[in-house]
């Protein structure tokens, strides 16, 4: 998707259509400043002509009747008096623009905040409301880049750009209005300045958005290193790769580094050929007019001002050509961020979905298969299986038999493509996503903990749990004794991934954490591959309580934990090739009986 700069202020606009009464206050008051810029600049004449060289101000036939009227009064003045009332008025003017200033920032900065906060709240929202598959396929570093690093960019363009815009072109219409006021001839003569000053703003706007680009991916490819540096440092450690990362990392920094240093360049150079151009008009002015003063064609105070006047239009045409520079970089960043925004959750409610009430028979897969979307070949075939409510099925197989993969299609992490999920006999896609997820306990090999208390994580699914809840959860879960262990307690912040606790005891907390939320249907995904003995056996334990009562699906490479299951799934190739108890499938001989050989040899 390659989108023109106008083309991202469209589609990014409506972010800003909530704050828009407080941008155009900001706006008046913009323009209010520059009126009082404009007068404290029209002093110049009565100064210069009245008070310096006590000449009268040569009144134009085909000035407006206000203005005449004002320049009669002022030949009008004594040349000491005038002077301290043009100082009183300067001051009055400064006055004026000061607090135009001050109003101006204060309500453009509230403007460019809030459209930063709503874009970074509609992109986190949008980013959790997409499905599994998109997170396998981003790196977390990445997307964060995105909330972060390109959010701001597209805020200093949408707001504090737009903004000195608007400051800029009024800047450039009051100063054209004087010019052609004053002497319209000379005016005409520098509006041939315009080409030479758009070519380089156009031309260089073009290889700034390219780069600008860049710019953002090399500070997606550094916040994509930190996250994953952070987040396995540990095997870092354990390998002696930091010599690796810190070699990888600086080349991404020095990558960033160029590339800004090539945007800076260039931005320089923009504003340098722009002053240089609209200076050489200047100082053209100053030969053309100068000689008309010394004819005595002009007023010297007219052509003070005049050329006061011009020099003012260099500062507000350089600053557009920067802001032109900006705004092909934050084109870039919008197409990064408007790209995720157009992502659609492959996995949707249906428009009539309706709750699902509690589960009172079971669950159905019927004929279920499923393919990724980056992926020819199927990962289940033809998966046809009926769960009744309060059984425990274990799954097994060799790795890649797609066993994960089945339990996923029942919280609807990703959908069958072909067949159903039904929940007593009512097919998963046409009911709520809440009323399905809240119904599930998941409890993973890698259990998620949040940098938070102990209470938090455990009542993370039921936030209105109270304190005897809490407890009794935990109690079920082997996890109380740890817990009064700790410093403070329930309200002790295990860290980040919960780094503080052992394996054993993460896993007793995500125990606790399904029971308090009371589900009907349980996944157990490799629950207790990676404890040992000891903290198996408390695991194991719990388990067993939380099962009790509940449709269960157990997969596990540890056949030492399954041989209670009311029904064992033997998976191979995406296919139930195997399904009995523990004693049928040993009797029979097949793959389950080869794997429990190999496993307790």
């Amino acid at each position: 998707m390659d989108m023109k700069p106008s083309t991202a202020y469209r589609r990014l606009l409506p972010f800003l259509k909530p704050h828009l009464p407080r941008f155009v206050t900001g706006c008046v008051f913009m323009m209010v400043t520059e009126v009082f810029n404009g007068l404290s600049l029209g002093m110049v004449v009565p100064l210069v002509d009245r008070v310096f060289t006590h000449a009268l101000i040569p009144i134009r036939p085909g000035w407006p009747p206000t203005l005449q009227t004002l320049a009669a009064w002022l030949n009008r003045q004594d040349p000491g008096a005038l002077l301290v009332g043009i100082a009183m008025a300067a001051l009055l003017a400064l006055l004026g623009k000061a607090l135009g200033e001050f109003f101006q920032n204060w309500f453009m900065n509230d403007v460019a905040l809030g459209v930063l906060r709503d874009i970074r709240d509609t992109l986190y929202r949008h980013l959790m409301g997409l499905s599994l598959d998109y997170f396998t396929e981003q790196r977390a570093g990445m997307l964060v880049s995105r909330v972060t690093y390109d959010v701001s960019v597209i805020q200093n363009s949408l707001t504090g750009g737009l903004a000195d815009f608007v400051r800029q072109l009024t800047k450039v219409a009051i100063m054209t209005m004087v010019l052609f006021t004053l002497d319209w001839k000379l005016a005409l003569i520098t509006l041939l300045l315009f080409p030479a000053i758009a070519f380089p703003i156009v031309r260089l706007g073009q290889i700034l958005r390219k780069i600008g680009v860049e710019v953002q991916e090399r500070m997606a490819e550094i916040n994509a290193t930190l996250v994953e540096s952070f987040s396995g440092i540990g095997v870092i450690k354990a390998f002696l790769l930091e010599p690796r990362k810190l070699e990888t990392f600086r080349q991404q920094n020095f990558a960033y580094y160029k590339a800004n240093v090539r945007t800076v360049k260039r931005m320089s150079a923009l504003g340098g050929i722009t002053e240089v151009v609209a200076a050489a008009g200047g100082l053209g002015m100053l030969v053309v007019g100068g000689r008309q003063v010394l004819s005595g064609q002009l007023s010297a105070g007219f052509f003070t001002l005049f050329l006061a006047a011009l020099v003012s239009l260099v500062q507000p045409f350089k600053r557009l050509s920067q802001l032109h520079a900006v705004n092909q970089q934050a084109a870039g960043a919008a197409q990064r961020v408007l790209e995720v925004l157009e992502t659609q959750p492959t996995v949707q409610e249906s428009p009539g979905a309706t709750p699902l009430p509690r589960l009172a028979r079971g669950v159905t897969f019927d004929r279920v298969g499923f393919r990724y979307p980056t992926s020819t070949a199927p990962v289940l075939s033809e998966i046809t299986l009926e769960a009744a409510r309060g059984e425990l099925v274990a799954i097994v197989g060799p790795s890649g038999a797609g066993k994960t993969t089945l339990v996923n299609l029942l919280p609807r992490f990703y959908d069958p493509t072909s067949g159903r999920v039904l929940m007593d006999g009512v097919d998963v896609r046409t009911v709520t996503l809440a009323s399905l997820r809240a119904q599930i306990g998941i409890v993973t090999q890698e259990t998620f903990l949040f940098h938070d208390t102990v209470r938090a994580n455990i009542a993370f699914g039921a936030p209105e749990a109270g304190e005897a809840a809490i407890i009794a959860a935990a109690k079920a879960a082997n996890a109380h004794d740890f817990i009064s262990r700790l410093s403070h307690g329930y309200d002790t912040v295990i860290g980040e991934r919960g780094v503080k606790l052992s394996g054993g005891e993460r896993q007793r907390l995500a125990i606790a954490r399904a029971i308090l939320r009371n589900p009907t249907i349980l996944i157990l995904d490799e629950a207790t591959s990676q404890l040992d003995t000891a903290s198996e056996r408390l695991v194991q334990e719990a388990l067993e309580r939380l099962t009790e009562g509940r449709t269960a699906f157990v997969i596990a490479h540890r056949l030492s934990t399954v041989r209670r299951a009311h029904r064992i799934l033997v998976l191979e190739g995406g296919r139930i090739i195997e399904q009995g108890r523990h004693e049928a499938l040993i009797q029979r001989g097949g793959l389950y009986h080869r794997l429990c050989e190999l496993q307790f040899a």
